[in-house]
């Protein structure tokens, strides 16, 4: 073993797209206006939905209910139009915040060289994804308002290479897949299920994780479900993810989520466990074949083969520049696995 596989890398491969979003989005003060529906008069200002009509389900409280209460005739929550408004910092100081980001976490991390990507234009997966839209669900998202000077005052400060032909975070595995003295710093989900070491802005108490193997899952103090290693790629391609928009019973009749998904790895202990874990989901929950509408509007019938493989296409990340899709059943078989 050389002498680097036996200390903390100290290349770091940067996922600038974490950093470019999060200073843009602090960069501008959320607000919303609520406007009587017929009266334009009547407006009230808040910082959020949940501060003028109170909790975001039961919708009772907040400065709804405090102008209610002086009324005899209560105001409902229907009866508002809400506007959301974004109000802006000064451009220096986004940048600056932006700057001060990156710098802190490279410090933080140990690094002593770099090499940043940004990602620009649609990923590859939107048009591997024919069941939902892969990241389907940020269509109709406003981005930031300075977004586009971050992104700009990034690359250029950093020499950063802009990624048009796969995702940035594919760009970042490529970089560092099998290289000792190289490591990811992002905030992606799918770094933990990749393998590469791994330096998570949002959890730097682990440090530097070497993800390069099985590895396993677990519950945070939360409950939220955690992992690093194949495993976590594994509950990714039978679980759900609400921020790629993809999930293993997207035309299932049965429900499933990621307490099903976690319970059904948890106790795996090699990959061919996983794989016949894995199997065994897609058939539960899909027993026979049925003709689904994907999101492109196109008639597709499915089985449980199908949607295995298209989750599959959605978790994973590639290795290589050259790195072919999986090919699930081809892998099933060389795993002599019987289906």
């Amino acid at each position: 073993m050389s002498e680097l596989e036996t200390q903390n890398p100290t290349h770091a491969v940067v996922d600038l797209d974490a950093f470019k979003y999060a200073a843009a989005y602090v960069g501008e003060k959320k607000s919303i206006r609520a406007t009587l529906k017929g009266d334009t008069s009547v407006t009230f200002e808040a910082k959020s939905r949940t501060a003028f009509w109170g909790h975001w389900k039961k919708r009772a409280g907040g400065i709804l209910a405090e102008q209610n209460a002086t009324r005899e005739s209560p105001w409902l929550p229907d009866e508002f139009d809400i506007e959301d408004i974004s109000t802006p910092e000064p451009i220096q100081n986004v940048l600056h915040t932006a700057k001060v980001m990156v710098d802190d976490i490279l410090h933080q991390s140990g690094a002593l060289t770099y090499e940043m990507y940004m990602g620009k234009g649609d990923s590859q997966r939107v048009e591997w994804s024919t069941l939902l839209k892969y990241k389907g669900n940020r269509d109709n998202l406003v981005k930031p308002y300075h977004l586009d000077e971050v992104s700009n005052y990034l690359e250029r400060r950093y020499k950063a290479e802009i990624v048009t032909d796969r995702e940035a975070d594919d760009m970042c595995v490529i970089r560092a897949y099998k290289e000792p003295n190289r490591f990811v710093i992002g905030e992606d989900k799918d770094y933990w299920g990749s393998p590469v070491k791994y330096y998570d802005i949002n959890r730097t108490h682990r440090g530097i994780v070497n993800c390069d193997k099985l590895g396993m899952l677990f519950k945070d103090d939360k409950k939220i479900v955690r992992g690093e290693g194949r495993m976590h790629l594994y509950y990714q391609i039978i679980s759900q993810d609400d921020v790629d928009n993809y999930k293993a019973n997207c035309f299932s009749d049965i429900e499933w989520g990621s307490v099903s998904a976690f319970n059904t790895l948890v106790d795996c202990k090699t990959d061919k466990e996983c794989f016949e874990a894995m199997v065994h989901t897609f058939k539960h929950l899909y027993p026979e074949k049925k003709v689904v509408t994907g999101w492109r509007g196109d008639e597709i019938e499915i089985d449980w083969l199908y949607v295995f493989q298209e989750m599959f296409d959605m978790a994973h990340m590639q290795r290589t520049l050259t790195d072919p899709r999986v090919n699930v059943k081809d892998t099933l078989d060389r795993m002599r696995i019987e289906y």
